[in-house]
């Protein structure tokens, strides 16, 4: 080869520069022992390859963290929305607790928590959910809390607790409060705290993508639960009566159709007891209406003691009470219906400071479906004992027929 340099070094730089330009970042080429011209070329090449393959090797490891991160956030959104879908579909604020304490623990392996809310004078928060390893109060009051205080969240590191809230009793690692609000009010808090001690792996940590999981479950969580206390009101509203709290004519409507049905198949029985305040119109009459709504009250807390559970007691109206008792004979419809007379005999209440007479109750009894073959009917019957009993003097229990 002309210029002094063989072929066979200039094959080598070729078949080099060719392993390079299909990828074999490894590839690299070797000086000649001569130390001819094309020394300093391949040493040239020897270290670009080097800084590609170290920079291949840095972005292979930035895409495999950020691969990892996606698969994290799709993990993590699929399972908050998997928490909100069970949420949605639960009856009862209980049941709530214990879907949320099931989704925090597999949302936050590894970390420890609790969730507050407030209670109905908003003056503590009240522990309803816990997971992990935190041994936390039972209450809280919103002075304790830093994120309460703020109305943000609040991280305090480990290393440094100099801001530490007054309900964290033991520290394990760091923390963060997550104040939980709906529809513009805070109704409770989220409380989170990692275990960094050695040689705690990594899950362990409270990072800062679960720092963030725990704003967006937060959110989730208390509209959820906004939401079912929402739904609950409404459903109170329109099965109870919102002076006594006993169900409302509506509601027992639905239900002793359903329960004659029932005692159809069964062949059990069902008590009817219609019950009267006796006089209670003079009562109004002489004391005023915030006093017989006090009296009403009074009455249904009695009533309310008397029954057993699985006893439906409804305000039918008025000053009117229904009384439907299943899987009772006759004798002992009787026998409860007396002790309810008694009972609201001895009610007494007050009313701006001054004690308010006492007042008596008629009754009349029914049996499903000896006094009547349809719901109506045995109602109509108990209806007419009452009368029954009025037209005898009052304060006593008659049955019908």
């Amino acid at each position: 080869m002309s210029g002094g340099l063989p072929d066979e070094r200039v094959e080598q730089l070729v078949a080099l520069l060719t392993r390079l330009a299909t990828g074999d970042l490894s590839a690299r080429g070797s000086t000649s022992p001569a130390e001819d011209d094309l020394d300093a070329i391949v040493l040239g090449v020897n270290m670009l390859a080097e800084e590609l393959e170290a920079s291949r090797a840095e972005l292979e490891r930035r895409v495999r963290e950020r691969t990892a991160e996606f698969e994290r956030l799709n993990h993590d959104v699929m399972q908050l929305a998997e928490l909100g879908n069970l949420l949605q579909a639960c009856a009862d604020a209980d049941e709530a607790y214990a879907v949320i304490g099931h989704g925090m623990r597999a949302m936050f392996d590894g970390l420890s928590g609790v969730l507050y809310r407030y209670n109905a004078s908003r003056n503590l928060l009240e522990l309803r959910s816990q997971w992990g390893e935190l041994d936390q109060p039972d209450t809280v009051t919103p002075d304790q809390c830093w994120a309460l205080r703020r109305g943000q969240q609040h991280v305090v590191d480990a290393t440094s607790p100099a801001l530490s809230c007054r309900h964290v009793e033991r520290r394990t690692g760091d923390s963060v409060c997550i104040p939980m609000a709906a529809h513009g009010e805070t109704s409770g808090m989220l409380h989170l705290m990692g275990h960094e001690s050695e040689p705690a792996p990594r899950e362990r940590w409270l990072t800062e993508d679960r720092r963030r999981l725990g704003v967006a479950v937060s959110e989730q969580t208390a509209l959820s639960l906004a939401n079912l206390e929402l739904r609950e009101t409404l459903r109170t509203q329109a099965l109870r009566d919102p002076l006594t709290g006993l169900y409302n004519r509506r509601f027992v409507e639905d239900w002793i159709g359903r329960e004659t049905s029932r005692a159809d198949h069964s062949g059990r029985s069902l008590g009817v007891v219609m019950a009267d305040i006796d006089r209670f119109k003079r009562f109004n009459d002489a004391n005023g209406h915030d006093a017989g709504d006090r009296l009403l009250q009074a009455v249904a807390e009695a009533i309310r003691r008397g029954l057993r559970h699985g006893d439906v007691p409804c305000r039918y109206g008025g000053e009117e009470f229904l009384l439907l008792l299943p899987d009772l004979p006759a004798d002992q419809i009787v026998v409860r219906a007396e002790e309810l007379r008694a009972s609201v005999g001895r009610v007494r209440v007050e009313h701006q400071g001054l004690p308010l007479p006492g007042v008596t109750l008629s009754a009349g009894v029914a049996l499903y479906p000896e006094h009547g073959a349809t719901a109506v009917d045995v109602v109509q019957a108990a209806d007419r004992a009452l009368y029954a009993a009025k037209r005898a003097g009052r304060d006593r229990v008659v049955v019908a027929g």
